[in-house]
């Protein structure tokens, strides 16, 4: 299907639709006014989401439809720019550097310091 229009959702929405996917069947996601907005579990999550704008109301259905993309998280973002910013200065000790105090500090970036 060339050309499908995939709508970008939140992290934590996409999570909720998979969560939702494992407990109701695809007609029943279809009806999302049926989803406890007041619930602090997935269905609360995509009912609050889904009212909080009419797009966000048409990238439901189309989500069902045509699939979806994940939005990147704050940390995920976080670690595209460093991982970016670690393959331009490959080969420089500042990439080494950067190695360093990652491995350091703990913290794991896949492509930098970490598979």
């Amino acid at each position: 299907m060339p050309n499908v229009n995939k709508p970008v959702i939140p992290a934590e929405v996409a999570d909720a639709l998979v969560e939702a996917r494992k407990h109701h069947n695809e007609a029943d996601l279809f009806q999302p006014h049926a989803f406890d907005s007041h619930s602090e579990h997935y269905d609360g999550i995509l009912g609050r989401w889904v009212y909080a704008s009419d797009e966000n109301l048409r990238d439901y259905f189309t989500a069902l439809i045509n699939g979806y993309e994940r939005e990147l998280t704050e940390e995920q973002r976080k670690h595209d720019a460093l991982r970016e910013a670690y393959f331009d200065l490959l080969g420089t000790e500042f990439a080494s550097g950067i190695n360093y105090a990652l491995t350091t500090l703990g913290v794991a970036v896949s492509g930098v310091n970490a598979e």
